[in-house]
């Protein structure tokens, strides 16, 4: 007798776990991930208005995960876990684990299921309304990429947290009291959020945004340095011909240690009589690496470090002893990147400019005192072809509307743009 009411709680709990994987709420939950992730895909289509059909995708999607029980919930963080985030694993090829890509996107989708499975489980709508509010302060290991404001970007309507509450709440007034009452305050809502034109910005001389399409597999390779350096500077040359005050070339455009690069920075250093030259390389110093954006003006050199490092990729957010091993394993014992202690900027022309290198510029840490001019650079290789441009496109779309601040982003892997408030 004893032994059989020590199993009952094992067979309840079997059941319960059995009742998730139900093939109606997986597939409920896959609809509602496909409904709340259009938006990025339909990016890729880069079709002027085209992103309203995928708001409209997203606050269907809304509606019917804040209608669902927890079960859905799970499964619908799991996809969404999926949809946004599966090109995280892609690095991985670089390192030669690339047999690990499905095991690392299995990782990233039950984090998110569990996540919504745990505001879930509360089953109130208003906390599950204010969970989608405010996703994006819900980061694993700092990573707050999740954010549905979002779905508003390049569309109709402000991409505010204000237009987002406004939409949750005429959604649960639809859910819980009336329907039709609703609609009608979404439809008010967004009418409210009409997105008026502000005074775009823009720097007061000529700048040449360098777009690069290297494969990740070849910017390390010692063969293709030279290669690599020889059209860097070619192209810094055609930007002196076009008459540009500044050329940008994107994250890592320079594939070595810079600052070590005696010849090099003495090339560059004589161009920069006739052109600011903005790039990114490595810098090294007290037995430090850092990801570094190097500024050469009128013979001048500067060395701005990045400040945000990507988890998992340039620092393993984790206990020391947890971070030795897995850099043991899996990056050839190599240690951490080290990190800024602040924010950088740097003039030209007497114009103050915020420095920001690829993760980092999705941060609000970064756009901290407003600044109203950003050179971002990114190397987006590691990641491609996937809809990780795209993502971040949006969510630099987002930030600029939210700081007002104009944003040049030079990148390696995906076009560059400038983007306005």
């Amino acid at each position: 007798m004893k032994l059989a009411l020590n199993f009952l709680p094992c067979k309840s709990f079997k059941k319960k776990l059995v009742a998730y994987f139900t093939l109606k709420f997986i597939i409920k939950g896959f609809m509602i991930s496909i409904l709340l992730s259009l938006f990025i895909f339909l990016d890729l289509l880069n079709l002027k208005y085209i992103a309203n059909l995928g708001l409209l995708s997203a606050i269907i999607g809304l509606y019917i995960l804040l209608k669902s029980d927890r079960k859905i919930w799970f499964w619908s963080g799991f996809f969404i876990g999926l949809f946004w985030f599966y090109w995280i694993s892609f690095s991985l090829v670089y390192y030669n684990f690339g047999y690990l890509i499905p095991i690392e996107i299995l990782g990233i989708c039950l984090i998110y299921g569990f996540i919504f499975l745990a505001v879930s489980w509360l089953e109130s709508i208003y906390i599950k309304a204010i969970f989608l509010l405010f996703a994006s302060y819900v980061a694993p290991f700092g990573f707050d990429w999740l954010n549905f404001e979002l779905i508003f970007v390049d569309t109709l309507f402000k991409p505010t947290i204000y237009t987002l509450a406004l939409v949750l709440i005429s959604i649960i007034i639809a859910i819980k009291f009336n329907i039709y009452f609703g609609i009608s305050l979404l439809i008010c809502s967004l009418a409210i959020n009409y997105n008026y034109k502000t005074e775009s910005k823009s720097l007061p001389f000529d700048i040449s945004l360098i777009s690069t399409n290297i494969s990740q597999d070849k910017i390390w390779e010692r063969s293709t340095k030279d290669k690599i350096v020889k059209s860097n500077l070619d192209m810094i040359d055609q930007a002196i011909s076009d008459g540009s005050r500044i050329v940008v070339l994107p994250e890592s455009s320079f594939p070595l240690f810079l600052d070590h690069s005696e010849i090099l920075l003495s090339v560059l250093k004589q161009k920069s009589y006739q052109i600011a030259i903005v790039a990114g390389a490595l810098g090294a110093n007290n037995n430090k690496i850092y990801n570094s954006t190097y500024l050469f003006d009128k013979g001048e050199i500067k060395r701005l470090d990045k400040l945000i490092l990507v988890p998992f990729g340039e620092e393993i957010p984790l206990p020391n002893f947890i971070k030795n091993l897995i850099n043991e394993i899996f990056f050839d014992s190599a240690v951490d990147y080290s990190h800024a202690n602040s924010v950088s900027d740097y003039e030209i022309d007497g114009i103050k400019i915020r420095n920001a290198i690829c993760y980092e510029a999705t941060k609000d840490e970064l756009f901290k005192d407003n600044p109203k001019f950003m050179i971002a650079i990114s190397n987006n290789a590691w990641f491609s072809p996937s809809t990780q441009p795209n993502l971040q496109s949006k969510i630099l779309k987002l930030k600029a509307y939210k700081y007002k601040t104009t944003i040049y982003h030079s990148v390696n892997g995906s076009p560059s743009q400038m983007i306005t408030p």
